[in-house]
């Protein structure tokens, strides 16, 4: 498929605690890998995420966003782009959120218990971007099976993390929505990467366009408008 990948789905060592690669270790490997870009989605303080919750919240915000800086700084000058996103938990169900940064957090505690609706409502009015996360995805964590798509621009219909099954409910849920569908890797280690360099035996996600992105919001408006194809 031509055009600029983007991975949308990225969990780093810095600031997820299941994260396994850090930050800066991203990098190259997806540039050799042929992607244009990543979007590091670390978990958010109400999921696996690895900050230190007892700080205040600027200092925890801080930390949190460590992992997308320490990738920015190990792109410059390499032709490669790094964005920030946050993976947002409710119980199980969970959501990417794009078009926020660290100022919108450090002025938006109120982002911690907010209902489906509510953040919705707070993402919109940044301008940004809410897609529910592998939503038919089964495991011990998640006790039941959550959808919103009221509350949500989009579905994530590809996720490298979900059985085939799972993913394939995704897309039924997109369709019958009329929603856009995005893909990820769900990455949190580079050795799967470097899996499907060497003989292609794990299947990474993306999404790609045809012109290259210069900001997170022209991925936010490129979703919106359809402007996109997913990889599966």
């Amino acid at each position: 498929m031509s055009g600029y990948i983007y991975e949308t789905h990225l969990h780093t060592r810095g600031a997820s605690a299941c994260g396994v690669t850090e930050p800066e270790d991203y990098i190259d490997i997806y540039k050799k890998a042929g992607y244009a870009g990543i979007i590091v989605t670390d978990h958010f303080f109400n999921g696996n995420c690895g900050v230190d919750r007892s700080l205040p919240w600027a200092e925890m915000v801080e930390q949190y966003c460590s992992g997308y800086e320490r990738a920015k700084k190990a792109a410059e000058g390499k032709d490669f782009d790094v964005f920030f996103g946050i993976e947002y938990n409710f119980e199980g169900d969970e959501y990417l959120l794009y078009g926020l940064d660290k100022e919108w957090l450090l002025k938006h505690e109120d982002v911690m218990g907010a209902s489906h609706q509510k953040l919705f409502e707070m993402v919109n009015e940044a301008g940004g971007l809410m897609i529910q996360a592998h939503p038919f995805r089964k495991r011990d964590y998640i006790k039941k099976i959550n959808l919103h798509p009221e509350c949500v621009h989009g579905v994530e219909v590809y996720n490298a993390g979900n059985k085939p099954e799972e993913n394939a409910k995704a897309v039924l849920l997109a369709n019958e929505q009329d929603l856009p569908g995005t893909s990820g890797s769900d990455m949190h280690n580079v050795v799967q990467i470097e899996d499907y360099i060497r003989d292609k035996s794990f299947k990474p996600g993306g999404v790609v366009f045809q012109k290259r992105l210069t900001s997170i919001f022209d991925y936010v408006n490129g979703i919106k408008n359809r402007e996109h194809d997913v990889i599966m």
